[in-house]
């Protein structure tokens, strides 16, 4: 069942080619609260030459992650709906894949961030989209044709009553070197 609900990792290869150190440890947690994790797409965007490192997880998602999910959703009458997840999301072990079951979400619910502030949300490490929401959002990326920071993105789909923000999020970040803060992320994990 878990495979109709899969889980988008939005990530990259470093310099040496090789994943960053914290993925893999997301990757893990998340598997063991029983969620299914699509193949990975990393991106090479060369940062800051090519790219600014704050536009980097938006263009990931409207140009990878956005065609994979169109092309499963046309493949898969099955799939339920989806997650897109950051390299350095950890989900908290009280939400599994069977809590996540059990709240029924019906509209595109952001799960996991930092915090909400006056007029804008920080960080999007989890958020899920049931399939009656794919078109509009794969929609709304390609009407989105200036790069901007993701979390912007999706505060103002938040704004526009697109996506829905859960009143106590269900993720953290495992601490990290952030190319765009170009310093390090402290975690707060809960086990």
């Amino acid at each position: 069942m878990n495979k109709n609900y899969p889980i988008d990792y939005i990530t990259y290869y470093k310099n040496d080619n090789k994943l960053p150190k914290e993925v893999p440890l997301s990757m893990k947690q998340t598997k063991k609260l029983g969620f299914h994790i699509l193949k990975l797409t990393p991106d090479s965007y060369k940062v800051p030459s090519e790219i600014k490192a704050y536009h980097a997880g938006f263009k990931h998602m409207r140009d990878i992650t956005m065609p994979k999910i169109m092309k499963l959703y046309n493949s898969n009458p099955q799939l339920k709906g989806f997650f897109i997840a950051e390299g350095d999301v950890w989900i908290y072990d009280d939400f599994d894949f069977k809590k996540f079951i059990s709240m029924n979400f019906k509209k595109p619910t952001w799960i996991g961030y930092k915090k909400e502030l006056s007029n804008y949300i920080v960080g999007n490490f989890l958020l899920y989209f049931p399939r009656s929401s794919i078109i509009e959002l794969n929609n709304r990326f390609i009407k989105q044709k200036r790069l901007v920071y993701s979390d912007r993105f999706f505060t103002n789909l938040k704004n526009d009553g697109f996506i829905d923000l859960l009143d106590i999020p269900k993720t953290t970040e495992i601490e990290h070197y952030s190319n765009v803060l170009k310093g390090i992320r402290k975690s707060n994990i809960q086990k």
